[in-house]
């Protein structure tokens, strides 16, 4: 029993170190969940784990957390591609996703809370995120991160 359960925690250990960073749990039938944490402000955006510092998210289910820490609300939009450059600016001042695939919605999240979702069985691959407050996204809102 001690040695499956320090092989457990190895494995685990090895998957949470390939991941990156992010939290990553692996169930008795090897389903992987990690999460995703994004904290956005006025017009910043501070996911985690974060690509740009080489860290990714094993490929599976991902728990999203967006925390706004700013003072206006904010929303997250996971889109199915890894640009969130040249959408069309709506007259409301939202992003036209009329022809994009939304893989996961967050609602308005007031400043100081926190609102999540869950992305299932998400493959490899880059993802865009924008938050879609009428101009928040043209004021660069917006952010990535990697499956791998």
């Amino acid at each position: 029993m001690k040695k499956l359960f320090a092989t457990s925690l190895l494995f685990a250990s090895i998957i949470f170190a390939c991941g990156g960073g992010s939290e990553t749990v692996v169930t008795e039938e090897g389903k992987v969940t990690s999460t995703l944490g994004v904290i956005m402000n006025e017009w910043d955006v501070k996911p985690t784990p974060n690509y740009k510092m080489g860290k990714h998210i094993p490929p599976g289910d991902i728990d999203v957390t967006l925390t706004n820490a700013g003072q206006l609300e904010h929303n997250m939009i996971v889109l199915n591609q890894s640009s969130y450059d040249d959408f069309t600016i709506l007259d409301d001042g939202s992003a036209d996703l009329s022809n994009i695939e939304v893989l996961l919605e967050i609602p308005t999240t007031q400043p100081g809370q926190s609102s999540s979702g869950k992305l299932t069985d998400l493959s490899a691959g880059t993802y865009a995120f924008i938050c879609n407050i009428p101009g928040h996204y043209a004021s660069g809102t917006v952010g990535k991160f990697i499956v791998r």
